[in-house]
């Protein structure tokens, strides 16, 4: 089983690896954000494309940065996937771009659209040994301070704690992924366990169960409110807001930093001025004094554990085996 990868026109690729940011129609004016961030950067060793699973022109400012565009999807394992409001295609990219792109990257490296690059060299990541895993990935945050949790889909599947990583950022070596079967194992996982699971991380750690190489926590650094401070100590490569206060939604004033806010804001006013405008992006909102002590405290309460945590990995460019 393999996935039908098309290249926008006036693309050519010219590295073997690759920042793949995925997305479909509706949130192509968010992904251009990181987008746009990554491929500004000097002197980088990677393509950038933005991925969906259909053809989708990309505005031609974007274009003359040098991002192109591939759709991707896979006929047998699309049919295996149950769709819904919440699910559409665009949210299993990583599993039609780890085959579909097999032959022309030799790693991809697959950001959700709801993430801002602050820094770091995404090339040198996609040069670290993956210990010989076709997926690499960061824990999921449920794990970060716990790490030995059962998470919901394990107990649903009757299965033991297994580490769970968080697919909003995900590193695939193409030729271990097309080896290890993994599109065929993921659309027999999904015709018999997604529907009322999950969406492509409940699928992708269904299938690979603990069997991924674990990358350091700045390259998909969950936002919360109980990691916003750190986050600041911790200066991560790559932000991800999990949950609904997206960086560009009025719910992120006063809880996403107003620079945060801004790049997506200048993004949306310069290369898609029909869209949305981020309202307020320079709004600056203090916290309500009960809400800032609380986040305070939990990640004064956690402090040990995530120290446990973040000292696992010997510096954000090595990876290690997720079962320790």
């Amino acid at each position: 089983m393999t996935a039908q990868a098309r290249l926008s026109p006036d693309f050519h690729p010219m590295h073997d690896t690759a920042v793949v940011v995925a997305c479909d129609a509706n949130y192509l004016p968010y992904a251009a954000t990181p987008a746009l961030a990554m491929a500004a950067r000097p002197g980088r060793d990677f393509d950038v494309l933005i991925g969906g699973p259909d053809p989708l022109e990309l505005p031609q400012s974007l274009r003359d940065t040098g991002i192109g565009h591939v759709a991707a999807s896979d006929p047998t394992l699309r049919e295996a996937l149950p769709l819904d409001a919440r699910r559409s295609l665009a949210t299993y990219m990583e599993l039609f771009l780890g085959s579909g792109l097999a032959g022309i990257y030799r790693r991809i490296l697959v950001l959700d659209a709801d993430i801002l690059y602050e820094r770091g060299d995404p090339g040198r990541l996609m040069r670290a040994n993956m210990l010989g895993c076709a997926v690499a990935a960061v824990r999921d945050n449920k794990q970060w301070r716990t790490p030995g949790r059962k998470v919901s889909e394990f107990r649903a599947l009757g299965e033991p704690a297994h580490p769970y990583f968080n697919a909003g950022v995900v590193m695939i070596d193409t030729a271990t992924f097309l080896a290890a079967d993994l599109p065929a194992r993921a659309a027999d996982f999904a015709r018999n366990h997604l529907a009322g699971l999950g969406r492509d991380q409940a699928l992708m750690n269904g299938v690979l169960k603990g069997d991924w190489a674990e990358i350091s926590p700045h390259w998909n650094w969950q936002y919360t409110s109980a990691s916003a401070q750190l986050a600041e100590i911790a200066d991560p490569c790559l932000v991800h807001f999990i949950g609904t206060r997206k960086p560009w939604s009025d719910a992120s004033i006063g809880v996403v930093p107003m620079r945060m806010r801004a790049a997506f804001s200048d993004v949306l006013l310069r290369h898609f001025p029909d869209a949305p405008p981020v309202t307020q992006a320079e709004l600056r909102h203090w916290p309500e004094a009960s809400t800032l002590r609380k986040a305070l405290f939990r990640q004064w309460r956690a402090a040990g554990a995530m120290t446990r945590y973040l000292n696992r990995f010997p510096d954000e460019y090595t990876l290690i085996s997720a079962r320790g």
